[in-house]
């Protein structure tokens, strides 16, 4: 009883997105910018930040997020939010670095994030819906003439990530002369759940509790967060990093197990030490691009 009871309460939060706020702009960074919305695949109208290169350029990023995150990051110090640490993820100097070394740009809410439109009762599912807001970002950097013969490189986070895997595998065609990819922290419903059943002392009950749970509260299954599965279909160069000891899941094994089945040559994986927090991951480009700049300059 108490088991499916706490189980129900997790289920019923995991895939609901409480918009976190969108707190710096990039002006505030000495960034040039533009507010730009475009159409997921479905229709669904997503914002976003187009931020140009200091000098003219034909190579661009398309950057998403995790969950509950957005464009800009994460105002975790702000009461309220303080679930993941107590700390800031913010993304604009990661996004200043790449426009000082030639980079465009483009850096967008998914669907019930940030300042996107809502959809699907606000339940989140990379399987079923922000795979198309992937799909929407490429078709309006290839539509839009600033950026339609710009060589497209991309950086995808957690939610996005997933999302953006699960795009490959629905729609190959799409990523047809993408230059590279950045893939950070790509996560497994099954591993995440998994440990959240053994930090909650509940083990397999706790697990299926939480299936039976989320079928019953959204329609979803754990197995729609695939990315080991979902990896094999990735073809274009990709770098992976990950917090090695993130205490939010098994992270050794389940982005060691993404990278191992990406079945492309060119291929990297860093693992981040020294934390224990999952959001020092997404915050790790910002305190560090090097890295970033020299994979996308390579490629």
């Amino acid at each position: 009883m108490i088991v499916n009871f706490m189980m129900r309460r997790i289920a019923g939060m995991i895939a609901d997105t409480r918009r976190s706020p969108i707190l710096r702009r990039p002006d505030e960074f000495g960034l040039e910018y533009e507010d730009v919305s475009f159409q997921s695949a479905d229709g669904i109208t997503l914002e976003g930040w187009y931020m140009p290169a200091k000098k003219p350029s034909n190579k661009i990023v398309i950057c998403n997020h995790f969950s509950p995150g957005n464009r800009y990051g994460y105002a975790g110090h702000l009461k309220g939010w303080r679930q993941a640490g107590g700390f800031e993820v913010n993304f604009i100097p990661k996004y200043k670095a790449l426009v000082e070394a030639g980079y465009n740009v483009l850096a967008y809410d998914l669907r019930n994030h940030g300042y996107s439109a809502p959809g699907q009762n606000k339940g989140y599912n990379p399987k079923l819906f922000e795979y198309k807001d992937v799909l929407g970002s490429l078709n309006y950097v290839r539509s839009n003439p600033k950026t339609k013969d710009m060589d497209i490189h991309l950086q995808s986070i957690c939610l996005g990530g997933n999302a953006t895997l699960v795009a490959m595998e629905k729609h190959p065609e799409a990523f047809e002369g993408i230059k590279s990819m950045i893939l950070v922290q790509p996560i497994s419903g099954e591993v995440l759940v998994r440990k959240l059943s053994k930090s909650l002392r509940m083990g397999k009950r706790g697990y299926d509790a939480f299936e039976r749970n989320y079928r019953e509260i959204w329609g979803f299954r754990i197995e729609d967060s695939s990315p080991q599965l979902d990896a094999a279909h990735v073809k274009v160069p990709t770098f992976v990093i990950q917090v090695r000891k993130d205490s939010a899941t098994y992270a050794e094994e389940d982005v060691q197990a993404v990278y191992d089945n990406i079945p492309v040559e060119d291929k990297k994986l860093y693992w981040i030490e020294g934390t224990t927090q999952r959001f020092r991951g997404y915050q790790y480009f910002s305190e560090h691009p090097e890295q970033m700049v020299e994979w996308y300059n390579t490629h």
